[in-house]
């Protein structure tokens, strides 16, 4: 990878980021404003929605006409290879909240996966497919995915190189989960309280062992 490449990414609350490089602009789970997340629509190449629940899905959120993926297997966008893996948003095989989508897809030379509202560890297999990750976006808020201690557990197993909790209770959100204190307290390694916005990452950064890194998300 060449040494100039880099990626920027803001959180704009819940599960919604905007992932830049490469020339591509990739949006994860647009958040709609009655979750209490306010912004102007934002610009994207692609529009990633792990689910079909109202605050993942707010299209509105997005400028223009961009490729929608919310299926699993592959999708291919601009050189982007996009794979979703089918898992659950519960513990119960889908049958309280239905499924979940993790997306994997390589940018600008990181490898990058979207976890969605995952409610449920992965298994062996699974993680053996999800090795070698550079930055990982984490549900951390409980109640509705999994909760802190079992994100800390999933980050230590996945060992990327930054993972970003996302989903859990901040003063603007409206829904009733939990904030990010058990997941940053469990997790053994480095917390980082990121003030820039979007963050730049390139290989210079990019830590050696995990790091979580906590995004503003205005």
């Amino acid at each position: 990878m060449a040494d100039n490449q880099a990626l920027e990414i803001a959180w704009y609350g819940q599960a919604m980021f905007t992932v830049s490089g490469g020339g591509i602009t990739v949006a994860c789970d647009p958040v709609p404003p009655e979750v209490g997340y306010t912004y102007g629509p934002v610009d994207a190449d692609a529009v990633l929605i792990s689910h079909e629940h109202f605050d993942h899905g707010y299209l509105a959120g997005i400028k223009g006409s961009p490729t929608v993926i919310k299926k699993t297997g592959g999708s291919r966008l601009d050189g982007i290879e996009v794979t979703g893996i089918a898992t659950f948003h519960d513990a119960k095989g889908g049958k309280e909240r239905g499924p979940d989508i993790i997306f994997t897809w390589e940018q600008a030379g990181f490898r990058i996966a979207h976890f969605g509202d995952l409610g449920v560890l992965p298994g062996a297999e699974m993680l053996s497919s999800l090795s070698g990750l550079d930055v990982v976006m984490l549900p951390v808020g409980g109640v509705f995915t999994i909760d802190g201690g079992q994100a800390a557990r999933l980050a230590k197993d996945l060992a990327p190189a930054i993972a970003i909790p996302m989903h859990y209770k901040t003063p603007a959100c409206s829904i009733p989960i939990k904030g990010a204190g058990e997941f940053t307290g469990g997790f053994s390694g480095p917390v980082r309280e990121v003030a820039e916005r979007p963050v730049v990452i390139t290989r210079d950064t990019l830590p050696s062992a995990t790091e979580v890194w906590v995004l503003p998300y205005q």
